[in-house]
């Protein structure tokens, strides 16, 4: 049993140290690409930016660029939220990311973005609005059928009155 233990130990350990292996440069990238996105997009939620896809390039100098397939989320007015998925180009050697200007350098620019065009789009996310249209809907509904006719039953305080007299009803 001891030994199980210490061989799942052993497993997860160096599971863990292998995972991270090549996050310095994804690192990077993602952090300059949150700080491009708070930049380009006023309603970019902070910290949904994903690569879906990346692929490295040269760029004509000799740097190394890092072209890849971002999804992120938007939201506006706090319930329209929107996935969108679009390319970024990320100069590893300097650290910054690319304009659309600079991509002219870059060898393989024009094949990568050709061979993944796909992928790219946006997607609205329907839950939310639904929701909340749903509850102004609902509440009020509840309002009116269950707590109204308590209130306002004519046929409670006539009871005694009915009861007393023999009327039908």
């Amino acid at each position: 049993m001891l030994k199980k233990a210490w061989a799942s130990l052993l497993a997860v350990i160096f599971i863990l140290t292998i995972a991270p292996m090549n996050t310095s440069a994804n690192e990077a990238f993602l952090d300059a690409l949150e700080e491009d996105l708070k930049a380009t997009h006023y309603d970019y939620k902070e910290g949904t930016a994903e690569i879906i896809k990346e692929e490295t390039l040269r760029h004509s100098n000799g740097n190394e660029v890092i072209a890849a397939v971002v999804e992120l989320d938007t939201i506006r007015d706090g319930i329209f939220i929107t996935r969108k998925t679009e390319y970024h180009y990320f100069d590893a050697t300097d650290n910054k990311i690319l304009s659309s200007a600079d991509l002219v350098e870059v060898e393989g620019a024009a094949e990568f973005a050709d061979a993944n065009i796909d992928m790219l789009g946006h997607e609205i996310v329907y839950w939310l609005p639904v929701l909340v249209l749903l509850l102004l809907i609902a509440i009020p509904a509840l309002i009116l059928f269950l707590v109204v006719p308590r209130f306002y039953s004519t046929s409670s305080y006539m009871n005694a009155v009915y009861e007393k007299n023999d009327n039908p009803r």
